[in-house]
């Protein structure tokens, strides 16, 4: 993670996309999960979540154009560093194809506007940020269906560990408070069936 101080953005972005398989020219897009924070005044704030699945044939293109639509205007955007694919890379030029621009590269040819921060960020903070606010996570092995479910789970998740390790001490205290208010109220809510 980056552990220097900063403002949080007024509209903020946690993107979460779930593949079948580890990134590279084979895998496929099954779900994408984006957790929107919009700053409001100095303490309060309002927070919105996507969360689509996707068959396999459904093309990357249309994801990602679906992905750059739906994020505000002049937000920052919070995602997983792609960790660097040089085997993947390999075998795309053995087999003469090109190696394929990363989904944040995408998003950013559509999205100038766009503050994208790729975050480097260790398994074991998104666990001890999980765990502390209680929020489930998929497993180390767990199967892509899980995945799929528990990506707006994953995108609060990166977007708590970003908050509490890059964020500024007033915006953790305002944020989270007005978040855990505001999760409070999203489990009182019925179920829709």
């Amino acid at each position: 993670m980056n552990f220097s101080s900063r403002h949080h953005a007024r509209v903020l972005t946690a993107l979460e996309i779930v593949r079948d398989r580890p990134t590279s020219y084979r895998s496929a897009i099954r779900s994408i999960a984006m957790f929107t924070v919009t700053k409001c005044n100095e303490y309060g704030a309002r927070f919105a979540i996507e969360h689509y699945a996707f068959d396999r044939e459904t093309k990357r293109s249309d994801i990602l154009d679906g992905i750059a639509r739906s994020i505000p205007n002049e937000a920052a955007l919070i995602c997983k560093a792609q960790p660097a694919a040089l085997c993947e890379w390999r075998m795309a030029m053995h087999a003469g194809m090109a190696f394929s621009p990363s989904d944040l590269q995408l998003i950013r040819r559509q999205r100038s506007d766009l503050a994208i921060l790729p975050l480097e960020c260790p398994e074991a903070a998104l666990d001890e940020t999980a765990a502390f606010h209680l929020i489930p996570r998929a497993g180390p092995g767990s199967s892509t269906m899980t995945k799929a479910r528990r990506a707006a789970d994953e995108a609060q998740v990166l977007w708590l560990t970003f908050l509490t390790t890059c964020c500024r001490p007033n915006d953790r205290i305002s944020l989270g408070s007005a978040y855990q208010a505001w999760l409070a109220i999203e489990n009182a809510r019925p179920l829709p069936f």
